[in-house]
């Protein structure tokens, strides 16, 4: 984004505190946002180190988990069955 950019937005009032980022950052990163809010967002983000790094990790931790794929389905459910078992307060089996 650019200088210019940057002062419209200040001489606009259009931005975002910290706290306010932070409720939309997820919805940010998974581009969910509209094209205006997203933008002020991301200004935010150039101009903020601590909110920039969040995003970072944020992006970070999204791209390693994309990177894992599914788990196989008889996995999915053996894990179901384990947790119904322990709510249930049955003993594990081992399995």
């Amino acid at each position: 984004m650019s200088m210019l950019d940057r002062l419209r937005r200040r001489r606009l009032g259009m931005r975002m505190n910290c706290a306010e980022v932070g409720e939309v950052l997820q919805q940010h990163l998974d581009g969910e946002l509209d094209d205006g809010p997203s933008t002020i967002v991301e200004a935010h983000l150039d101009m903020c180190r601590r909110c920039g790094l969040e995003a970072s990790i944020y992006a970070d931790i999204k791209a390693a988990l994309a990177e894992q794929g599914r788990l196989p389905e008889e996995s999915v459910q053996r894990l179901r069955d384990f947790g119904e078992r322990i709510a249930q307060g049955a003993p594990d089996d081992g399995r």
